[in-house]
């Protein structure tokens, strides 16, 4: 049952010229959830659902230009911007076995985001401003992601059940128009995206065996980015691997125990990798996984954090941060059923 992490993704705003790094000016995004690894029966449906979430808390200085356009105005202090994020998503994963080998697999997540912004000076005391914030909003954000439609293959080699998949995303979640651009305009702008505007190809290879006691996992998985969506924006391709050792541990409660190693490559607006924006990164997390049967129905429960982080592109940091947003820990809720459709 490994999962991936899409990479939390930025899209940080310049208002003019060049800007302080604010990684509170992003577009979170959560792990995508991962299907069966088992061989499926002509029949054979295998049903899960994964709700996921994180919060991050980031504050960062501001300073004219770069508060907004009320610094045409007047000279504005600097200030802090002290913003929280909590980001949920629910994704249903629906596979299906037509043959001996081949199969079908649906993804549809659903994204919640809400994020609260308090405007402080510099000593820390709370103040609202007279003027709107083109950059931060309290705001819940609501809507579906893009969907995932994928070929599946199963077989056998040896002792191990191997799954291959060949898909595409399919542009459907919510897009927004240029932030940089619309930023340096002095434009109140949305960073939050819920798709990425593009088909997108994936692809997967999920590999299990069991040894005695133990149940050995692997997957690796790639998702391609190949051309620009009609706002100029293109994500960067994502690779990731990983891998988990899985066993009992009190009658039927089992323990899985697992590390992902994720690689994102930069993300440009109209060709350009952005400074502030998601500048590539690759990111190590080691987790735990807890699952107990109930019934037909079975419950598995992970964490996983972040044990290490690199940026590709960094090219300036902000309080001895690269301007990236960083995050505690990824938790994934996730019932599973297997049954026969016909």
């Amino acid at each position: 049952m490994s999962r991936l992490l899409l990479p939390l993704l930025l899209l940080p705003v310049l208002l003019a010229g060049r800007a302080e790094a604010c990684a509170g000016c992003s577009n979170p995004n959560l792990p995508v959830g991962r299907g069966a690894s088992a061989v499926l029966a002509p029949g054979e449906v295998s049903a899960t659902l994964h709700l996921t979430t994180t919060a991050v808390h980031v504050v960062h200085s501001e300073t004219c230009p770069d508060i907004g356009p009320i610094c045409l105005e007047r000279e504005e202090p600097p200030q802090l911007h002290d913003q929280r994020l909590y980001v949920g998503e629910l994704r249903p994963v629906l596979e299906v076995g037509l043959t001996e080998r081949l199969g079908l697999e649906v993804q549809l997540p659903v994204r919640l985001t809400r994020t609260t912004i308090l405007f402080r000076r510099l000593d820390g005391t709370v103040f609202s401003p007279d003027y709107a914030n083109i950059h931060h909003r309290n705001e819940t954000l609501a809507g579906i992601g893009d969907p995932w439609v994928s070929g599946r293959g199963a077989w056998r080699l040896g002792g191990v059940a191997l799954v291959g998949r060949a898909g595409v995303s399919l542009p459907l979640g919510r897009i927004e128009p240029d932030p940089f651009d619309r930023g340096r305009r002095g434009l109140s702008h949305q960073h939050i995206q819920f798709g990425t505007g593009t088909f997108n190809p994936v692809l997967s290879l999920d590999g299990a065996r069991s040894l005695g006691r133990f149940r050995l996992q692997a997957y690796g998985q790639t998702q391609l980015s190949l051309y620009r969506n009609r706002y100029g924006y293109q994500a960067g391709n994502r690779f990731a691997a990983g891998g988990s050792v899985e066993t009992a541990v009190v009658g039927r409660l089992r323990l899985a125990l697992g590390a992902d190693v994720l690689n994102e490559q930069p993300e440009r607006w109209g060709g350009v990798v952005q400074q502030d924006g998601n500048v590539g990164r690759t990111d190590v997390l080691a987790g735990a996984t807890l699952l107990y049967p109930l019934g037909s129905v079975a419950v598995a429960l992970a964490v996983k954090v972040p044990v290490y982080q690199h940026f590709i592109e960094a090219g300036h940091t902000h309080d001895g941060e690269p301007g990236q947003l960083t995050y505690p820990a990824i938790v994934n809720l996730m019932l599973h059923r297997d049954f026969t459709a016909f």
